[in-house]
């Protein structure tokens, strides 16, 4: 468990020290463009929110169940472009309060297993005591 966390913190430092500036301090707003019904429907997604809808005026003709699915499938596609394939994430990851909150974990644990270990010697020692 604790080469675990020291891994875990190893990999954690390595994405601190890759990747010092995060999108919330990038002037950069991210935006994705997603289409369907062979470019006929393209939805744009700007900073996670959808900035332009376009429906060519020729699907209006289809039914109401799958224009709606052409517009569902150029949504999707757009926010999995802007995700790039990952779940969204409400805020930017805050790498320092991760690491504080690991090394928490990692101190907590330790001491946790010495407990646990103790409490076993414990046992130990008093099965092999003589019964009276």
């Amino acid at each position: 468990m604790d080469d675990l966390l020291t891994e875990t913190r190893r990999a954690l430092e390595a994405v601190r020290s890759c990747h010092p500036d995060t999108l919330a301090d990038s002037d950069e707003v991210p935006a994705a463009q997603g289409s369907a019904a062979d470019g006929l429907v393209t939805a744009t997604i700007t900073d996670g929110r959808l900035d332009s809808f376009v429906i060519d005026p020729r699907l209006m003709r289809l039914p109401s169940w799958e224009l709606a699915q052409h517009v569902m499938t150029a949504v999707n596609e757009a926010l999995d472009v802007l995700r790039g394939g990952q779940p969204a994430i409400g805020q930017p990851v805050d790498v320092d309060a991760l690491a504080g909150g690991l090394h928490e974990v990692q101190d907590r644990s330790i001491r946790q297993m010495a407990q646990m270990g103790q409490a076993l010697q414990d046992v130990v020692a008093l099965l092999r005591e003589p019964r009276r």
